[in-house]
Order: C-alpha cells, then sequence, then structure tokens
C-alpha cells in the first residue's frame, strides 16, 4: 500500500516527458505528483502546468532555472528527459541537490559523462532509474524466469533483432531528433540500449569482444524516385506509391492503424479495414460514436512530436515548415539504417543484436537456443509470443501469448513507474523491485559505445580494455 504520492520536478516536457510520465501522474496522483517543470518550448510548457495544476511560481523556462541554488530543492525526484545530449549537466546538478532521478534512456552519448554520473550517484547514495521500461513489461519478465529455470538449460546462443518499422525509423532516425549522429545518439545507442541491457540481463554475464558492420544504404537523396520535390507537402507525384509520403503518416495515422490488421480479434480487422477503405462513412459515424474520432483525425504519436497544435491547419503548417515533412530521401540524415553487432560471452556464449530501419511490423524478435531447448519469441504492437521447444521431446509449447498492445512499450512505461515509486517510498529495495541501476545500465551503454566504435573501426574490440 502507498502511503503518499511522491513528488517530482519534470525537466523536458516532450513526448516521454508529458505523455509517458505525465499521463502516470494523471492516472494515479495517489502515487506520483508532478510540482514543477521545466521546458523552453512555451507551449508545452503550458500544457504541462495546465495539466498537473502546476502554480505559476513552479514553472521554468530552463534546467538551470528550476536546479538554481535560490529555489533549492523543491520535491523527492527529478524527472530527466530532455534530448539525449541534454542529460549530463541536469543530471549532475540534480544529484548535487540531493534529488532521486528518473532519467531517461540513454544517460548520455558521451561514455565520460555516463560514468561521471554513475560515480557521482554512488558517492551520494542516491537512485538513479534509466528508464529501461523493457525490463518491467510481463513478456520480458516471463523470458527472465523461463532462462532462470533452466528449461532450456544453459543458453549457447543468443539471437536478439531489434525491427524498426519504416515509419517509425523515417519518423525518429531520418526526419526526427535522431537523424544526425553527432548531434543525438549512433543507432546502437539512442534505438537499441534497450535491446542490449535485455541482452546482458537474460544472458547474466558481461560481454568480452565485440564486431560490428552497418551502414546508411537506403535513406539517401539517390533513391529518391524521379522529380520528387524537397517536400511531401510541395505536390509530390508519387503521393500514392510512397510509403513515407508525410500526411498519410501525420495527419491521418495510417501506418499505425494499419496495425489492426494483424490483430488476433476479428472485430480490430474489421474495424481496421472500415477505417482505411470506407473512410467517408466512418466520418458520419464518428458523430455518434465518439469513439471513433482519434482513428479519424489522428493526434497520437508520432504527430504528437510536430506541434502542439493538433488541428488539421496546425499539422499542414508543421509539414510544410519543419523536418517532419521532408523526402524522407532528402533531410540531411546520416544515421546509419541497418546494422549487426555480434558480442561474445564467458563459457563461449554468443549473442547477436540486428537492428534494421525497414521493417514492416515494428518489434523485437528473439531466438534462444540452450543446451536443453530452444526460445522462440517475438514482441510486437499486434502480439507477444513465446514460445518453447525441448530437445527430449522436440514438442512445441506456447507459455506466453498476448494480443494487442495499447502501447506504453507493452505496459513497461507504467511498470516501472510503479516500481519507482515503491522504491522511493520506501516499500521495496531496489533488488526487490528488479529496478535498473545506474552501475547496470551504464553495461549497455559500454556494449553500445564498443559496438559503434567496431563498426567504424572494422576491427574485433575487446571490451574490457574500454571498460576499463
Amino acid at each position: 500500500m502507498i502511503n503518499k504520492p511522491i513528488t517530482a520536478i519534470l525537466i523536458g516536457a516532450g513526448f516521454r516527458g508529458r505523455i509517458s510520465y505525465g499521463s502516470y501522474g494523471l492516472k494515479y496522483p495517489d502515487r506520483l505528483k508532478f510540482i514543477a517543470v521545466a521546458e523552453p518550448d512555451s507551449r508545452k510548457r503550458d500544457l504541462f502546468q495546465k495539466e498537473h495544476n502546476i502554480s505559476n511560481s513552479n514553472v521554468f523556462k530552463s534546467w538551470q532555472d528550476i536546479l538554481d541554488p535560490s529555489v533549492g530543492k523543491i520535491a523527492d525526484t527529478a524527472f530527466i528527459c530532455t534530448q539525449d545530449r541534454m542529460h549530463y549537466q541536469p543530471a549532475i546538478k540534480s544529484l548535487e541537490m540531493g534529488y532521486d532521478l528518473l532519467l531517461e534512456k540513454p544517460i548520455s552519448p558521451i561514455f565520460e559523462e555516463c560514468n561521471h554520473i554513475s560515480n557521482l550517484a554512488q558517492e551520494k547514495n542516491r537512485i538513479v532509474q534509466v528508464c529501461y521500461v523493457l525490463r518491467f513489461t510481463d513478456f520480458f519478465k516471463k523470458l527472465k524466469e523461463i532462462i532462470d529455470s533452466g528449461v532450456i538449460g544453459d543458453i549457447i546462443d543468443y539471437d536478439h533483432s531489434e525491427n524498426v518499422s519504416y515509419w517509425h525509423f523515417g519518423h525518429s532516425f531520418v526526419r526526427g531528433q535522431y537523424k544526425k549522429k553527432d548531434e543525438s545518439s549512433p543507432l546502437i545507442l539512442a534505438k537499441s540500449c534497450h535491446d542490449l541491457d535485455i541482452m546482458y540481463w537474460l544472458i547474466g554475464e558481461k560481454p568480452l569482444t565485440v564486431q560490428s558492420k552497418g551502414f546508411l544504404s537506403f535513406y539517401r537523396p539517390e533513391n529518391a524516385p524521379k522529380n520528387a520535390p524537397k517536400r511531401c507537402t510541395d505536390g509530390c507525384t508519387h503521393e500514392k506509391t510512397c510509403p513515407w509520403y508525410a500526411p498519410r503518416l501525420y495527419l491521418s495515422g495510417e501506418p499505425l492503424i494499419r496495425i489492426g490488421f494483424h490483430a488476433n480479434s476479428r472485430f480490430l480487422r474489421f474495424l481496421t479495414s472500415m477505417i482505411i477503405n470506407h473512410r467517408n462513412l466512418m466520418v458520419f459515424l464518428s458523430k455518434y460514436v465518439k469513439k471513433l474520432e482519434p482513428f479519424l483525425n489522428w493526434k497520437d504519436f508520432p504527430t504528437t512530436s510536430l506541434t502542439t497544435d493538433l488541428t488539421y491547419e496546425g499539422k499542414m503548417k508543421a509539414l510544410r515548415e519543419g523536418p517532419w515533412g521532408k523526402c524522407i530521401f532528402k533531410t540531411g540524415n546520416d544515421v546509419v539504417d541497418h546494422q549487426i553487432v555480434t558480442y561474445t560471452f564467458p563459457n563461449g556464449i554468443v549473442g547477436t543484436l540486428r537492428i534494421t530501419g525497414l521493417s514492416d511490423l515494428e518489434g523485437r524478435e528473439f531466438r534462444i537456443f540452450g543446451t536443453k531447448g530452444v526460445i522462440r519469441a517475438h514482441f510486437r504492437a499486434n502480439e507477444e509470443l513465446i514460445k518453447i521447444t525441448d530437445f527430449l521431446t522436440t514438442r512445441t509449447k506456447v507459455v506466453f501469448n498476448k494480443g494487442l498492445s495499447a502501447g506504453g512499450h507493452g505496459g513497461g512505461d507504467f511498470g516501472l513507474l510503479d516500481s519507482f515509486v515503491k522504491v522511493i517510498n520506501g516499500e521495496l529495495t531496489p533488488e526487490q523491485a528488479g529496478t535498473t541501476n545506474i552501475q547496470g545500465a551504464l553495461e549497455s551503454h559500454i556494449m553500445a559505445f564498443t559496438g559503434e566504435e567496431a563498426r567504424i573501426s572494422g576491427k574485433t574490440l575487446t571490451i574490457d580494455e574500454y571498460r576499463n
């Protein structure tokens, strides 16, 4: 039983801060209360203030203002949800002021900064929960339970694919804030530090060596269709044939709605078909069935990244003027669109991570080969499935099966916050809650940093040399 809500300041009221974590505070005000916010964008700042009924005296334009000594420590925790390269300074200042932290991943794109945050957290005896939300999903907790039970014996070969859907990769890593490595993070850190944390957690060992290959092969100017304009809104003649046509994604959310075609539910498949193929009828019906409205005027991710004005006119203005409306092949991006990384672990274990930005469905796929059996699993928006085949009987058993997810990383966002609140409130120890301490999170970052260095150098690297 939670005795009181923990209090928090939010630094960065973007999608993760305002939607993913702010919504938890609105749904569970007895567990978490945001009492202050720092955000340079006035529209985002005002929205968060209004939603959480924050007094004017606790609204700030920057992290420097909210963490000024004259303000002092005003809450139990600080939620740091700024862009990757803006984590370090507010994290250090918050720790120095005595805050426990919820820190959005990655810790930082720079190893020395990650290390400094880790060391200072230990010195100040403060909790730093890095937002590795996947550990807190039912799916990954079940996967961990199966491996720890020994049912497949000892892991020999671990194969993990991170499949980023074509529209999501285009949004985040071609048009969006992660399109340039030097302005954000390399792909393996920005997108897949989650996955490396899961690999490290499930195998239970620190890796010894790493090799990697990765390229920017497709999202390049020379692959643009003939006579494609600079922007999708400039009268592109390829509107009907290009999967990355911006208005289709940001105005109607069609690529996300189409996930419903893959749902187990016949009704959801039927509803998806009606929304996609009979839009005028559904617009008429939405006057009487209000639950249909969100599917006809998309106001969820990734549209929320464009603007806070989610009217048709507001979204079109953002597409005409901002980066999101640019032709997918003409954005100036330099981040690789596919990569493979291979780690060796003690006892001859090999772990492989594949990342692709050209997948049909968003999600992760696993093949984990043990000495007694094999796990085959996938974690997607439309289905979460774990199957085990044992060598003795060669029978395959489904041990976990869950249908269409409502979002929030399969429940991991709220699972993480539940755990964090209980630890801060003293109801559970970090070990009991299964939280990712800063030292454990640092290990996956080392895996990412060395993986990227191995890709660039083309060499096999010894990770201990980097770690030490």
